[in-house]
């Protein structure tokens, strides 16, 4: 228990020095021109698989409890574009993808950059990796959602009781079980192809479930924060939506960060001097 405290002491000072709240801030700018994008990518995707208005509905409702407190927002929007569009091509999807690789450029780079490794990508490779994670990305968490989703409307309520699966315990699965499970393979998808270094899936796991979990925990205490202590409609009017949307996708990437030092501490923990120095250099 020490040992672990200790580690996460280590975490703090690394992230600090990496100076955390600057790449935060990179990584949020990127992120709120490539979520819009990013999301209708995904609705899009499971419009070509789940050929009914009710499961895009659920699963648009599921893609919206990521962001608390700009809900109405991303729905009012992707709504009305998808609208307006109707079902996209398959080209227009990969064309909104490759627009959502942008903040995963931003990701990578700052895991990068706590990690002292160097780039060794021209341009256009980096851009092929980060749609590449993007795509990913869209299609894990297009099957994390719409399995469940599927399942609860499709499976009629004397099957789910054969498999032993109540009224109750599907949507009870839709809520924190399936949103935790779903970002922890996010954070461990991320951490295991951002890097320009080899890492191994068992390297990425233990920050991938600290994030998850700090990810879950904050959602909880960001939503209580906005309701209780909050008051910023008092000092931006319409923009309150907006702001709110940037504040999460500010402390999400803090999160990202702080479960990338973690990995790195761990690291540093088994192998204090590491033969590579590009490998792990936490100064």
């Amino acid at each position: 228990m020490k040992a672990q405290f200790l580690l996460l002491v280590q975490t703090v000072k690394m992230a600090l020095r990496h100076h955390v709240q600057d790449l935060a801030a990179t990584i949020a700018f990127w992120a709120f021109f490539s979520i819009f994008p990013l999301l209708i990518g995904i609705l899009a995707l499971t419009g070509h698989f789940l050929q009914s208005a009710e499961l895009q509905a659920r699963v648009l409702e599921a893609l919206a409890e990521f962001l608390p407190g700009s809900a109405p927002l991303v729905e009012e929007n992707i709504e009305a574009v998808m609208n307006r569009r109707g079902t996209l091509s398959w080209i227009a999807i990969v064309g909104l993808l490759w627009s959502a690789g942008r903040g995963f450029g931003a990701i990578t780079r700052a895991i990068n950059q706590t990690l002292g490794a160097e780039r060794k990508y021209t341009f256009l490779v980096s851009a092929a990796r980060h749609f590449l994670m993007a795509v990913a990305l869209s299609v894990m968490v297009t099957a994390a959602i719409g399995i469940p989703v599927v399942l609860e409307i499709v499976l009629e309520p004397s099957v789910l009781a054969k498999l032993g699966l109540g009224e109750l315990s599907l949507p009870r699965l839709q809520g924190w079980a399936l949103s935790f499970v779903i970002m922890f393979l996010v954070f461990a998808l991320i951490y295991r192809l951002a890097p320009y270094v080899p890492v191994g899936w068992r390297d990425v796991l233990p920050g991938a479930l600290l994030a998850a979990v700090a990810f879950e925990l904050g959602k909880a205490a960001f939503v209580l924060y906005l309701d209780r202590f909050a008051h910023f409609e008092s000092v931006y009017g319409p923009l309150t939506s907006i702001i709110v949307l940037l504040l999460w996708l500010y402390v999400s990437a803090l999160i990202l960060i702080i479960g990338a030092e973690y990995n790195i501490a761990r690291w540093l923990v088994k192998a204090p001097v590491a033969a590579d120095p590009q490998v792990v250099n936490p100064s």
